[in-house]
């Protein structure tokens, strides 16, 4: 085969005439469609009409143009099947380019507009994917901006196997943005409504994936839709409920993203008033998750204490009712766990994904001080070291095997969120003689050693991996505190 083959089909004429030419003059042969095809001939560049390969202009007042087996045949054909249609006469495509309806345009039409569905683009999208799956003998140019990117490559020559499967990768990011704004557009109505989002500034929106879990499937059974932070902050402190150890009831208190507090307990009252007694001042206006049921007992605990949410797996009717009665509280019923998998985060002109942070008690410990932990300093290590995974680092939690006696949250240095955690333990008015301590980093020096010991902590539970770990261990055996390893990190800056 002399020639190599093109197939176009654009919206936007941008770059068109310069990617028609360019491919033109090195002897490529150009299909396209409709109004691409007509554009590309007023150029004065030859171009071949896809009805001759599709029998068909258009059907259905041009909705269908593209959508035809044997020209998705053209694009997807590989290997045995690719070199048999060549021997046919039959065209096989070595670049396909498309650029496709501007959804952009429908911002501020309601969602059930029948203008809207008119701007989803169909044909272009199935092109460019099936170009991309077929990246090894294909390339996928999506968008008018990549044009003249991709005749430079072809005309260098630099159109490797890997020139195409990065385009093939860029391909399937934008036909993904492009569906997800689709998504958005289309499911307003379907999804709870934001005011705005982290600032009143900010518009906001709220979108579940499919099939439906964590918030997705959650029932509000009272109060308003979730505010943009109302989901930051549950997500978070739903993350550390159903993460408490196994088989004990438990309580979380978050605030802004932070746990303000997180106990256990016999009962449900038991365990909030084992989280509440961390920080009685920062919960007002927070969150409380239970990883059991809201019984009355509880509801009367709350008394005079504003939350913006309670969330639980269940609720007893009567204390269900009694909740009902506080207009502004936000009351979720959610299902139980959480979803594994990838987190994203957004940064400026991309996303960072990583795999969960699994969550990891103390079945194997390494102990690393002279003195061994006693039993009730390893089940309180176990709890704090699940809870200081949800602070914000640099992370200290302080207490006991019930919970937490004092959390120091996201300062710059290790010593400061230790002096952070005392202050709050020591202004609730508790002894930290015995307790013990979780550091979600290695100590980087013996100061926090130190001033642990200063306090009357017993206990040390930290990942260990630090240059100084020697100097760290020598001052927890002078001070007769036990010391275990993790070997892993829990880090949330």
């Amino acid at each position: 085969m002399a020639f190599k083959t093109a197939l176009i089909s654009v919206w936007n004429k941008k770059n068109l005439d310069i990617l028609a030419a360019g491919l033109s003059g090195m002897g490529w042969k150009i299909y396209a469609s409709g109004g691409t095809a007509e554009y590309i001939g007023n150029c004065g560049i030859d171009v071949i009409p896809t009805e001759e390969i599709t029998g068909i202009s258009s059907l259905l007042g041009g909705r269908v143009k593209t959508l035809h087996p044997e020209l998705h045949a053209s694009i997807l054909a590989a290997g045995e099947d690719r070199a048999e249609r060549v021997r046919e006469g039959k065209p096989v495509f070595d670049l396909v380019a498309v650029d496709f309806y501007p959804f952009e345009k429908t911002a501020g039409m309601e969602a059930d507009d029948p203008e809207l569905v008119e701007f989803i683009d169909i044909g272009g999208p199935s092109m460019a994917r099936g170009a991309a799956k077929n990246w090894q003998h294909v390339i996928s140019a999506a968008g008018c901006d990549v044009f003249p990117e991709v005749l430079e490559a072809i005309s260098n020559g630099a159109d490797d196997d890997e020139f195409r499967r990065l385009m093939a990768s860029r391909t399937f990011d934008i036909t993904s943005r492009y569906d997800l704004d689709i998504s958005l557009s289309m499911e307003r109505g379907f999804v709870p409504e934001l005011r705005y989002g982290e600032n009143p500034h900010q518009s906001a929106v709220v979108h579940f994936s499919w099939p439906r879990t964590g918030f997705g499937t959650a029932e509000i059974l009272g109060g308003k839709a979730l505010s943009y932070n109302n989901y930051l902050d549950a997500t978070a402190a739903w993350d550390l409920s159903v993460e408490m150890p196994g088989g004990s009831l438990s309580a979380v208190l978050m605030k802004h993203g932070n746990p303000c507090g997180a106990g256990r307990g016999n009962t449900p009252l038991q365990a909030f008033n084992n989280a509440f007694r961390a920080d009685s001042v920062s919960p007002y206006g927070g969150i409380l998750a239970m990883n059991c049921n809201v019984d009355m007992e509880l509801v009367a605990g709350l008394k005079g204490m504003f939350l913006e949410i309670v969330m639980a797996p269940r609720f007893d009717e009567d204390a269900l009712v009694r909740l009902q009665k506080r207009k502004k509280l936000r009351i979720l019923r959610m299902p139980g766990g959480t979803e594994d998998g990838r987190q994203a985060r957004s940064i400026n002109g991309g996303f960072l994904f990583q795999d969960t942070d699994p969550v990891s008690g103390l079945e194997e410990v390494n102990v690393v001080s002279i003195r061994q932990p006693s039993e009730q300093e390893l089940e309180a290590m176990d709890i704090l070291w699940r809870i200081c995974r949800s602070v914000k680092s640099n992370a200290i939690v302080i207490g006991d095997s019930m919970g937490t006696l004092g959390v120091g949250a996201g300062q710059m240095s290790r010593i400061e969120s230790l002096d952070l955690a005392v202050r709050r333990a020591r202004r609730e008015g508790h002894s930290l003689e015995g307790a013990v301590l979780a550091s979600d980093g290695f100590f980087p020096f013996r100061d926090g050693p130190d001033k642990a010991a200063e306090e009357g902590i017993a206990a040390i539970v930290q990942p260990g991996g630090s240059i100084r770990d020697q100097e760290v261990i020598d001052a927890v055996n002078q001070h007769g505190m036990a010391m275990v390893f993790t070997g892993t990190r829990h880090f949330r800056h």
